[in-house]
């Protein structure tokens, strides 16, 4: 009989991706144990957020591989499991979020069903990153030119995300959405230069600073240099034998193409990955019967707004 293998622990996810080593799971660990045993604190943190305070990794790594291999507690089912609001309520506020067009934070915070007070906290607990008020955010204008290479207008309206200050080599991003993070990670690949930090703010804030910060842009027509440095994603190959055994690689290359997409004007789309690995082995399987190689070597190449999977044979 098969032995079933025990899901792998945050840790041990956080491990995989490379992000930290097996030592730093002992460390935090150890604190955690610590922590647990105080008579001054009746919860253990988790694993992620000691990990964050360590300097280890940032909350955007933290969200990514729990997004990644679904082991992230959604704000809904965390307020039901605290009793925050009931499930009904919660998928009521999450009906007229969508219907409205408005992030789910500031449906909630708009409709008085939760506290600044509580959200601040809930937002800090599940994913390490403070929720704030900005109105007195003091805006430098002489920096808006470099943050509006980093993300052009349109992507800020879109992704309800916009960048408030570049320090050194520090960029803070104004988020609605957890989700965002995501997007700041993929981001952050295209300028690995930065270190990206994340604040949560209101959508009503959101929309405040994105006048300010894109107000030369305003009633002008699309910029035709690319706002975006996309040298990075294009140079990027990877060389696959195994097509079937390799999906690490068919998932990188997936996840630049699908990126690369959308900072070029493309709209979001839903998963395509499995049509995207058939893609892939097919290309894979015709090439090398045609030309007697094992390894493929993939990469990007933008042509216009579309963008095409380049495939030749390696001589080794």
């Amino acid at each position: 009989m098969s032995k079933m293998v025990e899901p792998l622990k945050t840790g041990e996810l956080l491990v995989k991706e490379g992000l930290i080593r097996l030592d730093d799971i002992n460390l935090a660990l150890s604190i955690q144990e610590k922590r647990q045993e105080s008579l001054s604190l009746k919860k253990s943190r988790l694993l992620g957020m000691i990990l964050c305070n360590l300097n280890l990794i940032t909350p955007i790594d933290n969200y990514y591989v729990l997004h990644k291999y679904n082991k992230l507690m959604s704000m809904q089912s965390a307020m039901v499991s605290k009793k925050m609001l009931s499930r009904e309520v919660v998928l009521r506020a999450q009906n007229e979020s969508q219907q409205q067009d408005i992030p789910f934070i500031s449906r909630l915070l708009k409709n008085g069903l939760v506290s600044t007070i509580g959200m601040q906290r809930l937002l800090f607990d599940l994913f390490h990153i403070p929720f704030r008020t900005i109105s007195d955010f003091v805006f430098n204008k002489k920096g808006s030119k470099k943050l509006v290479q980093l993300l052009d207008k349109f992507k800020s309206r879109e992704n309800r995300i916009i960048p408030l200050v570049l320090k050194d080599n520090t960029i803070l991003f104004g988020i609605t959405d957890p989700e965002n993070m995501l997007f700041i990670r993929k981001l952050n690949e295209l300028f690995p230069q930065y270190r990206f930090k994340a604040l949560f703010i209101s959508f009503s804030e959101f929309l405040k600073f994105y006048e300010i910060i894109y107000a030369s842009d305003r009633g002008t027509a699309p910029s035709k240099e690319k706002p975006l440095d996309l040298s990075l994603l294009l140079s990027f190959k990877t060389s696959i034998k195994d097509p079937e055994q390799e999906n690490e690689c068919i998932q990188t290359l997936y996840d630049r193409y699908e990126l690369l997409r959308h900072l070029i004007g493309n709209p979001k789309r839903g998963n395509l990955q499995n049509e995207f690995n058939k893609f892939i082995v097919q290309t894979h399987k015709r090439i090398t019967q045609e030309y007697k190689n094992h390894s493929i070597e993939f990469s990007l190449k933008k042509e216009g707004r579309d963008v095409k999977i380049i495939a030749f044979p390696k001589n080794r």
